[in-house]
Order: C-alpha cells, then sequence, then structure tokens
C-alpha cells in the first residue's frame, strides 16, 4: 500500500512539472503558409520593399505589413460607414473601386501570376482570412487580389511617411495603425 501511494504521488507531482504555462511562449509563434498567386514584378516589389524598410525589418516581414495595413484600411472605411449600417461605402462598386478610392495604381490583370507561398504571423493570416472574406463576398476577390492590394497600400504607406532606420516591427505596425484608425 505504501509503494502504491509514492507512486501515485510521483505521476501527480510528474503531471503537475508537465503543466503547460499560461501567457506568451516564450519563443517566438511560427508563421504559417499561405499561398498566393503574384507576378514577378509583384515577388520583386516584395524584395525592394524590404530593402527600403528600417533595418529590423526583414523581407518575412513585408507580408505581415502588407495584410496589417490593409486590415486598417478597410477597418477605417468600415467606420466610416458604420452609421449607415455598411461594410464599403455606396460608391465602391467593384474591385478596382478600391484602387481608385485610395489613389492607387490599377493592377495589370494580363500579367502571369504564379503561385507562390508568403509567411504570415499567425494574427496577420486570421485578418487575411477576414479582410478576403469581406473582400471576396464584396466583389469576388481572391486572397491573391486581396494580398496585392495590401502590397499596394504597404508602398503607398512607405512613400508618404518617414520612417527612421531604428523602427522595430512593432513600432512599424503601431504606427499603420495610428495612422488610420
Amino acid at each position: 500500500m505504501n509503494q502504491s501511494d509514492t507512486s501515485k504521488d510521483s505521476t501527480l507531482a510528474a503531471l503537475l512539472k508537465e503543466k503547460p504555462k499560461r501567457g506568451r511562449p516564450r519563443r517566438d509563434v511560427s508563421r504559417q503558409n499561405v499561398y498566393v498567386a503574384l507576378t514577378r514584378e509583384e515577388k520583386a516589389h516584395m524584395r525592394s520593399l524590404a530593402k527600403e524598410l528600417p533595418e529590423s525589418i526583414a523581407r518575412a516581414d513585408v507580408p505581415d505589413l502588407a495584410v496589417t495595413i490593409l486590415s486598417a484600411r478597410l477597418e477605417a472605411m468600415r467606420l466610416a460607414v458604420a452609421d449607415r449600417d455598411r461594410e464599403i461605402p455606396e460608391g465602391v462598386t467593384d474591385f478596382d473601386s478600391l484602387y481608385l478610392l485610395w489613389d492607387l495604381p490599377l493592377p495589370n490583370s494580363n500579367e502571369e501570376r504564379k503561385w507562390t507561398s508568403i509567411r504570415l504571423s499567425p494574427q496577420e493570416a486570421i485578418e487575411l482570412g477576414r479582410v478576403q472574406g469581406t473582400l471576396n463576398a464584396a466583389f469576388g476577390a481572391t486572397r491573391s487580389d486581396t494580398f496585392s492590394l495590401g502590397l499596394g497600400l504597404l508602398t503607398q504607406f512607405k512613400e508618404d511617411h518617414t520612417l527612421p532606420a531604428d523602427l522595430s516591427l512593432s513600432d512599424v505596425r503601431n504606427q499603420i495603425i495610428s495612422s488610420f484608425l
């Protein structure tokens, strides 16, 4: 009987030791692969954009920032028309209207697109799905169309705002969000 009590205690002690800790993980959460169809020009633009952003931001962070700015712009647009019980203003009738609304050059639909994977942080993967769901319901936009719009918005943001070289990724995210919300 004494031996079985010690085995129960050791099992209980082992369970308590292996209990997962709550809160933020000690290591970075791995990014998720998301597949989008991009043109060669858009892929090259992502590389050049990474070189033009602050040094602490790597090429792998560009998709996260593109999704962040797109979700912030759509949220600002939704808040602007919230009193009219709408998500998108009345004048925005198709996907190209968003490009015109935000003073972006229209995409060239004749260029060949090839499938590639982008890596997104978990929160940005959720945001891309939410934004793409909204744009798909309203205009039939694909995930690739949605991400390309985000790249255009990020390019426009970089041209309109000077970003100090010592900004971290979270600082740039906060600056994007505070600019539009």
